[in-house]
């Protein structure tokens, strides 16, 4: 989907957008990470696999839920979201590991919750993620049916029990500093973006678009933002988390370039806020 569309469909879809409110004056300082204002948040610092997978749109948007869950807890208590519920349960959210749209993610989490999940074959949460890395070029699995049990030995047998939800989710204007200020204040967002050929290959720098014919989507996770001299002139980029392992770019981090929307990455953000007592009300209910 082009970022064209993207805006198209914000404004179709008539999404909420999030209205930030800074009493006094304040400066956003010039570089900031995530991982360094809420270190108790170890999530933020991690990066996941979506394998052999479309699922893009699913595993960041847990892996940013993961954060603010953290993030808003009083305690910092933590909860993983896995992307199985999205992707095998969210019939709206997408086409399973053919790609998704944001928006339906996060309206999910508030209307349904999502459960827990570890990364492939960790049996690790209620639903660990089912997809391995490719291994062949034309492999195309299939994600598994949608299960309301959690794996053998967790410590619940129903999803509906481990199952936990958003308070609100929005959307956060096409402005630079207002997404600053979101990430700031409360935490990492979900973005879309279109994608070229040369960012498969992306190692390490500050990424920009210059060669290479464009190659779909790809939805990924903001944690800061930052400036780098490059050729004695000063590059603005934002700090990202990919969903394709540590082995790409930065330890499967990268820097992709800030304030120019290039690719289209700054008009599509999404973001959400937990609920830490639904799931207490729910108990049993089984969707």
């Amino acid at each position: 989907m082009s970022s064209q569309s993207h805006a198209k469909n914000l404004l179709q879809e008539q999404y909420p957008m999030g209205i930030l409110a800074v009493g006094g004056d304040f400066e956003l300082p010039e570089s900031f990470d995530s991982r360094t204002k809420w270190p108790e948040c170890k999530s933020i610092n991690e990066i996941r696999n979506q394998g052999c997978c479309g699922s893009c749109y699913a595993v960041s948007a847990a892996s940013t839920m993961s954060d603010r869950y953290c993030i808003h807890s009083p305690t910092h208590e933590s909860f993983t979201f896995g992307s199985y519920d999205i992707v095998s349960c969210c019939h709206q959210c997408g086409k399973g590991c053919n790609g998704g749209d944001l928006p339906p993610v996060w309206k999910y989490w508030v209307d349904r919750g999502i459960s827990s999940g570890g990364p492939f074959n960790s049996n690790e949460g209620c639903h660990p993620y089912p997809i391995d890395v490719c291994h062949d070029y034309d492999e195309e699995p299939a994600f598994p049916a949608c299960s309301k049990k959690c794996q053998a030995n967790y410590n619940t047998t129903e999803a509906s029990y481990d199952r936990r939800y958003g308070r609100a989710f929005y959307g956060i204007p096409n402005e630079e500093e207002r997404i600053m200020e979101e990430i700031y204040f409360h935490g990492p967002v979900q973005v879309a973006f279109d994608v070229f050929v040369d960012f498969k290959a992306y190692k390490s720098g500050v990424y920009r678009h210059v060669w290479g014919p464009e190659d779909g989507g790809h939805a990924v996770k903001i944690i800061g933002w930052g400036v780098e001299n490059i050729n004695g002139a000063p590059v603005k980029y934002w700090l990202c988390a990919n969903s394709w392992g540590q082995d790409w770019g930065e330890n499967g981090f990268f820097r992709f370039v800030r304030g120019e929307n290039h690719c289209g990455i700054e008009s599509y953000v999404f973001t959400g806020l937990p609920h830490f007592h639904k799931h207490k009300t729910l108990d049993g209910y089984n969707w």
